[in-house]
């Protein structure tokens, strides 16, 4: 995938953006705060430079005053310092005449110090300074004035600008050199896992993704898509199980019924004995029919398909039905059913589903337990948890094959004489599962407990 177009390097410069906007704000306020601090400083420069020059002139007077003007004048241009002094008249008495001429224009001189900007021009080649100006009235009406040329504080500020736009265009091409950077290690690492999620898909999912060792979200998504690669290998595995189970047990009752309806065809027969060809044939497809019922109450349970029809069921109540519906079918077989009605206990579920699957439970018991046998259902309500107990005094279940017989088509050798398709514990689990419930199996010393707990 090209990284112009992905997520991250859009992101990336996303965040350089965001990371500009922030530079520019930042290096704006350091530039404007460097000039206001450039221009404090010069003010101060010229305001203690002028206190000087009022306390030579409080001490010495207005001779020594114009003495030490003259030559702060003459010497002082060398640095880029201008000096006068005027008299009451704004007439020039000592330094620059051009200072003169500037303040003359300026009515505004107090006794405190007056800050100006102005220009002066040095010779007749157009070569001027820009003047910082403080001028400051003596107690004789005489005026004070120094100016400090701005040529290198102009210079000054456009260095400082530069400085200012190297460092953040520096900055912006940093911010997206890192992005750029950021964008293709992860870019890295997520076309390993899509490189590991194609060998995976080749391999049938039999193969899974390489963990990485460091503790990231990178290493917490490939644990969950291996975890999803192994879900999805157990799902195929089950449905290749499934498809090679219904055509094996599907295979003998339709063979049977062929080769049955054949030999009724070879020749010819009474009424009778085409009735119970027929009677047979109807068995067989109400055989085939009850599979697939069965198989299509499974998906739809584990789809979910039939949770819209939820309602509060009275456990109890129902129990006390269906106990009654399989009493007489328990003695025919020479069996005790025993049911104690308990206290109303409700659940939320699927009515139709929760008797399907109490029945499967019942029919188990009732086919697995021998004459004499017992079989015991019970409704519990232990630690504010609804419990469906059915236990019986049959062969049992091996604690190891107590996982397989949940699977569709799982039959023990025990119970291969007898009539069934491996799918009513399958039915019951995935009701259970519907339900947000839990199947247990355990021994009854001699039998079976199953329990599903709500």
């Amino acid at each position: 995938m090209n990284l112009v177009n992905t997520t991250v390097f859009k992101l990336a410069l996303g965040f350089s953006a965001v990371f500009a906007i922030l530079a520019v704000v930042a290096f704006g306020a350091v530039y404007i705060i460097t000039l206001d601090e450039i221009g404090a400083q010069t003010d101060r420069e010229l305001e203690l430079e002028i206190n000087y020059l009022e306390s030579q002139f409080n001490e010495k007077g207005i001779e020594s005053l114009s003495t030490l003007i003259n030559q702060r004048e003459q010497h002082g241009q060398f640095f880029r310092y201008y000096y006068a002094l005027t008299d009451s008249d704004n007439q020039r008495l000592a330094g620059n005449l051009k200072l003169v001429d500037i303040i003359s224009q300026k009515n505004s001189v107090t006794q405190k110090i007056t800050f100006y900007d102005d220009t002066i021009w040095l010779n007749d080649h157009h070569e001027a300074n820009h003047l910082r100006l403080a001028a400051k009235k003596l107690p004789n009406n005489n005026v004070v004035i120094i100016g400090q040329a701005s040529n290198s504080l102009a210079e000054l500020r456009e260095h400082t600008f530069s400085a200012v736009l190297i460092a953040l265009v520096v900055t912006l091409f940093l911010a997206l050199f890192m992005g750029t950077y950021m964008g293709h290690q992860v870019m890295a690492r997520i076309n390993r896992i899509d490189q590991g999620l194609a060998t995976a898909i080749s391999s049938h999912f039999k193969k899974n993704l390489p963990v990485p060792k460091q503790a990231d979200e990178f290493q917490a998504l490939t644990l969950k898509l291996n975890t999803m690669l192994a879900q999805i290998e157990s799902l195929i595995s089950g449905m290749r199980q499934v498809t090679d189970n219904i055509a094996h047990d599907l295979r003998s009752p339709l063979t049977r019924m062929r080769n049955r309806l054949e030999v009724t065809l070879l020749k010819p027969r009474d009424d009778t004995e085409y009735r119970e060809v027929m009677a047979q044939a109807i068995e067989d497809c109400n055989e085939l029919l009850k599979t697939f019922n069965a198989l299509l109450s499974i998906a739809q349970a584990e789809s979910g398909v039939r949770r819209d029809n939820w309602q509060t069921i009275n456990l109890a109540s129902l129990v006390d039905e269906l106990t009654e519906l399989y009493q007489a079918v328990a003695e025919d077989k020479g069996l005790t059913l025993r049911w104690q009605k308990t206290a109303d206990v409700y659940i939320d579920g699927n009515p139709s589903l929760i008797a399907q699957a109490i029945s499967n439970l019942l029919e188990n018991a009732i086919k697995y337990t021998p004459e004499n046998g017992q079989i015991q259902i019970q409704v519990l309500h232990q630690n504010d948890q609804p419990i469906i107990r059915v236990c019986d005094t049959g062969p049992g279940i091996p604690a190891q094959d107590r996982t397989r017989v949940l699977e569709r088509f799982q039959r023990l050798d025990s119970a291969r004489s007898s009539k069934g398709n491996g799918l009513g514990l399958s039915l019951v689990n995935a009701v259970a599962k519907l339900h947000q419930a839990s199947l247990h199996l355990a021994d009854n010393h001699p039998g079976l407990i199953i329990d599903i707990r709500f």
